[in-house]
């Protein structure tokens, strides 16, 4: 498969410095959004799907949008932190595509960079310098509205500081979808297209050009569920993205991700997620 990295369009809702005063933690987040933490002095653990993940000074980590995890971290822990929204595509995400590292190795330029961009955009950064505070920062929304009023040039300016940083992590990435399966990813592209409708079994395979059977075994192999069942993650992570970064309410985002019984679309977010959709936003902010 054909990497097609440079169309890619991220959105930096947050890039700033962190430090802990006390013992603090994070826990059970799934956000829409990519985290790339950079660390500079201290201790704390990543608690991941994979298992537990130390990190250490001088090395940089990628936590994939839609990620469940929980942040475990000592007085005296300092991180440079970058949180990396993927606007909406009309085909997979990156994370769909390609298995990143959950660490590299960072180096002075990459702490340079960190430090230069936290000097460029002080309005990106969470208004506390103390992450015990973390959680009484602005909404996303606003941040996101922020973003969309800047000049073009500042919006070169923070994709080139993504794609520098992802670079570290993308070096060591490997695709997770076959040139075998290139079919899937036009399909994957088609749920995309159509989110906002209902998108069945038999239509997708109809647009496979393979029978049912075929798609089914087809998914499974390239994202390990079936097709309806990755229909319905996909609504549910557009959902996760719209409550975060929009004023829209919980039924206006059920109907733009194909859902007119909003109660349906509430009982089935809970299912997915674990919280009703208005809690899942009052969590994230």
């Amino acid at each position: 498969m054909t990497d097609n990295v440079e169309s890619r369009n991220f959105m930096v809702l947050n890039v700033g410095f962190a430090r802990t005063l006390h013992h603090w933690g994070l826990r059970d987040l799934s956000s829409p959004f990519a985290r790339i933490y950079y660390v500079v002095e201290g201790n704390a653990v990543l608690h991941l799907p994979v298992g537990d993940v130390v990190c250490r000074p001088g090395y940089m980590y990628l936590i994939p949008n839609f990620m469940p995890h929980s942040m475990d971290c000592e007085p005296g822990f300092k991180i440079y932190y970058l949180f990396v929204f993927e606007r909406f595509r009309e085909t997979t995400d990156i994370f769909d595509e390609r298995e990143f590292p959950i660490e590299t190795k960072a180096n002075e330029a990459a702490d340079l960079l960190f430090r230069n961009f936290c000097l460029l955009y002080p309005n990106l950064s969470l208004p506390y310098d103390d992450a015990v505070a973390f959680d009484a920062h602005l909404s996303y929304k606003h941040y996101a509205e922020s973003y969309a009023t800047m000049e073009s040039y500042e919006h070169l300016q923070l994709q080139g500081l993504v794609w520098i940083i992802f670079s570290y992590f993308m070096k060591h990435s490997r695709p997770k979808l076959e040139v075998a399966n290139e079919r899937i990813v036009r399909i994957a592209g088609y749920v995309q297209q159509h989110i906002a409708e209902e998108v069945t079994t038999d239509v997708l395979a109809d647009k496979a050009c393979v029978s049912k059977s075929q798609l089914t075994r087809l998914f499974h192999q390239t994202f390990g569920v079936s097709p309806l069942q990755y229909v319905i993650r996909k609504k549910i992570q557009h959902a996760q993205k719209l409550l975060l970064t929009t004023g829209y309410s919980v039924a206006q985002v059920a109907r733009a991700v194909g859902f007119a019984d909003a109660s349906y679309f509430i009982r089935l977010f809970k299912k997915n997620i674990g919280f009703t959709p208005q809690d899942y936003r009052s969590k994230l902010k």
